[in-house]
């Protein structure tokens, strides 16, 4: 299992696709993914994005530099590229993503203990991640809910998000808020289960909660 990141997986095979005028320069120019204008005809002109594999005009690079300072950083579903008509063509995506947006508000909730299953913990010291399990019913879990959720949580410490405190602190800027300025809200599914990401950014403190809900 490969966890990616929603909306920015769509907008990297975009880039996949813009990238090739680089090598032949057929066709018009590609437009910046994240404002709509012309890139430079040189591609190491335009800079990398600082939280995508995409390259984006000078201007961008320069607005995203300012916004990093601010804790700002635009939302992908804020790019220009989220309104290219290529995007229905991309092929149908597989893996499970995580995205800021739930689309299963009321799962959660208290009054819903039936369909909870489980819940990790988790602690970064500084050099690892420390995880503990907490389960919400008595009886065993299904076993293919059980390897559903153990898939899950291993795909997301392989996520390049997930190697510390620091780069999952970088992820926050992208997340839900809340109204805590440490705490932050990402969202998931499987073919089985609802998942709900809770990440808090104080060190020294539980920094990361991945619920598990069965559908």
């Amino acid at each position: 299992m490969k966890i990616e990141l929603y909306p920015k997986n769509m907008l990297e095979a975009l880039w996949k696709k813009d990238k090739k005028w680089f090598l032949n320069s057929v066709g018009p120019i590609p437009k910046c993914l994240r404002c709509g204008n012309p890139l430079d005809s040189q591609l190491c002109i335009n800079p990398l994005s600082r939280h995508a594999s995409i390259h984006v005009c000078h201007q961008c690079g320069t607005d995203e530099a300012l916004r990093d300072v601010r804790n700002a950083v635009l939302p992908f579903s804020c790019w220009h590229g989220m309104e290219d008509v290529r995007l229905k063509d991309l092929p149908e995506r597989k893996n499970p993503v995580l995205t800021s947006v739930c689309a299963f508000p009321d799962v959660f909730s208290k009054e819903n203990v039936a369909c909870k299953i489980a819940y990790s913990r988790s602690d970064y010291d500084g050099y690892r991640w420390w995880t503990t399990w907490n389960h919400y019913q008595e009886e065993p879990t299904p076993k293919h809910l059980a390897q559903e959720i153990d898939q899950f949580q291993s795909a997301l410490f392989c996520m390049k998000e997930f190697q510390t405190l620091d780069t999952m602190e970088r992820l926050c800027m992208l997340a839900e808020p809340t109204g805590s300025p440490t705490e932050f809200n990402l969202y998931s599914e499987t073919n089985h289960l609802y998942i709900w990401l809770r990440m808090i950014t104080r060190f020294r403190d539980y920094n990361l909660y991945v619920n598990y809900c069965k559908k």
